[in-house]
């Protein structure tokens, strides 16, 4: 079965339904649409042609009381089975103006920097992208699933903008830092033997990024709950100028403990540090 979606159509409508297994139910999108909404995929065994599509939405933790940072997403999978090919994700907060507020200690205007672009939720599992961008700015792709796969895909962000529990694989990928921080922010369990890998990636970044500014990752250890090992991996890929050559930084986690990267399962090949400029 095959659904045409028309351009302004209620994605969230679409994406509840489901295929069969060994049917997946087939959605195609217009050439080149923007769609400016908030999107959940609940449906399973989907195969979803972006055609070139832009879904974008302006969202931070915080933004709706009691509402924190998978909530910020402008696109959320939580069904099983689901494959995406040639579509943008984008969540346009206004990063640099939530700084100005912060650094401001304007009350008023405090507001959370968190901005997801795609969550895959704990539920799904086999959630597949392929030459797919994803765009935002701190917490860019949060990977929560069962399983993950990325091919060929764009993810630009600044800070943990590649994070979760997720088994995720990402190859032939490209990572871009548009501001300096921290790339990926892995929380894996600690019973899972993989967590965060990449293979034959390259990490670059925009102009104003200034050199050795990037680690490359550090653990993180939601509300500094037991059980985590956070593990990532770098096989075949290339570095850029602003990846800091200590590679690795820890993190606090909310009870102020320090978590360390000698601590966690931080891997990288020497293909790849080969690469390092510094």
């Amino acid at each position: 079965m095959v659904i045409n979606v028309k351009e302004g159509q209620d994605l969230t409508g679409v994406f509840l339904q489901s295929g069969k297994s060994g049917e997946p139910l087939f959605i195609v999108f217009p050439h080149s649409a923007v769609f400016r909404q908030k999107v959940r995929c609940t449906g399973s065994n989907l195969v979803v042609m972006g055609n070139g599509c832009s879904i974008v939405w302006n969202d931070h933790n915080g933004q709706t009381p009691g509402f924190g940072t998978a909530d910020s997403a402008t696109l959320t999978v939580s069904g099983s089975n689901v494959f995406f090919s040639d579509l943008k994700v984008e969540n346009d907060f206004d990063y640099a103006a939530g700084r100005r507020s912060i650094i401001g200690g304007n009350p008023n205007t405090m507001m959370g920097l968190q901005a997801v672009a795609v969550y895959t939720a704990p539920e799904a599992d086999m959630v597949s992208f392929d030459n797919c961008t994803f765009k935002s700015c701190q917490d860019t792709l949060f990977t929560d699933c069962v399983r993950s796969l990325f091919v060929n895909c764009t993810i630009e962000g600044c800070i943990d903008f590649i994070f979760g529990a997720s088994y995720a694989d990402f190859h032939n990928c490209t990572v871009v830092s548009n501001g300096s921080g921290f790339i990926a922010a892995p929380s894996t369990p600690e019973e899972n033997p993989n967590g965060i890998s990449f293979f034959d990636c390259k990490f670059t970044c925009t102009e104003e990024v200034e050199d050795g500014a990037v680690f490359l990752a550090r653990p993180w250890h939601p509300g500094g709950k037991p059980g985590k090992k956070p593990f990532v991996f770098f096989s075949g890929c290339t570095l850029g100028r602003h990846i800091s050559p200590t590679l690795w930084a820890s993190m606090f986690d909310t009870f102020r403990k320090i978590h360390k990267p000698e601590e966690s399962r931080f891997i990288i090949d020497e293909a790849t540090l080969s690469t390092l400029k510094h």
